[in-house]
């Protein structure tokens, strides 16, 4: 079978701490993988390794295999890195749109991108503010402020902005923590929307939110990848104990 997202016993040190320990996983195209565990436990860092995000911190280490298409993306040239980071999009934990307008903070991948053709910039603005389930609600105001619509309408529009210059890996750290439930309810039907089209990694800290977005989940804990499998088995039969603590609850 040939998986989008592959890492072969993985190690990332930051100096000294050893912050993800041996990690293995398989990631299958088109898919929805979540990322539990407690604060400090290593989601976010394994996340961050597939866009090379951790590069920018000074005194990271890195072995092993980290695979996107059956290629080593710690093995591509400099020049490359940028390629690697339009294919995955990444949305934090807080929206964080620029303060530019809405139409202008969806546009500006694409013209960083090189395309200055307008009607194929509207074209695709039009397309990822559809996609990330927003343009009816904002398509009177495009020429308005970021800032001036909702937390969860800006999320949204992170989302949109992450997938005009069309990635195939999304990576979301908490994309609704910040949230109120309603905003959080809509980010998680597009979660459920976008895998028709993506594969999507997503760190929660919510045990429902997992077991109701992901296909697949994995647990971490002390930088160890203790259990990944399919979502439904890791919620209802478990097999390991650690596993089975931190969702009832127990501990975490």
């Amino acid at each position: 079978m040939s998986y989008k997202i592959e890492t072969r016993n993985v190690d990332l040190y930051y100096g000294d701490f050893h912050a993800l320990k041996n990690v293995s996983m398989q990631i299958t195209p088109k898919t929805v993988t979540a990322l539990i565990g407690p604060s400090g436990c290593g989601k976010s860092t394994f996340l961050r390794l597939f866009n090379r995000m951790n590069d920018l911190i000074e005194g990271v280490k890195i072995k092993g295999d980290i695979l996107i298409d059956n290629k080593d993306i710690y093995k591509i040239k400099t020049t490359e890195v940028d390629q690697l980071r339009r294919n995955t999009g990444m949305v934090f934990q807080k929206p964080n749109p620029f303060p530019k307008s809405i139409f202008e903070n969806v546009a500006y991948g694409l013209r960083v991108n090189g395309i200055h053709d307008r009607k194929k910039i509207e074209e695709q603005v039009e397309k990822s503010l559809k996609q990330a389930a927003l343009w009816e609600e904002v398509k009177d105001k495009l020429k308005k402020s970021a800032f001036e619509i909702s937390g969860g309408q800006q999320q949204r529009l992170c989302i949109a902005r992450a997938l005009a210059v069309e990635p195939e890996v999304l990576l979301m750290d908490e994309p609704a923590s910040a949230l109120d439930p309603i905003s959080t309810s809509k980010i998680e039907e597009l979660i459920y929307e976008l895998k028709n089209n993506f594969t999507i990694l997503i760190v929660t800290h919510n045990m429902q939110q997992a077991s109701r977005v992901s296909d697949f989940t994995g647990f971490f804990l002390l930088g160890d990848l203790v259990e990944f499998d399919k979502t439904k088995k890791i919620f209802t039969n478990p097999v390991k104990q650690q596993t089975e603590n931190y969702i009832t609850g127990r501990f975490g």
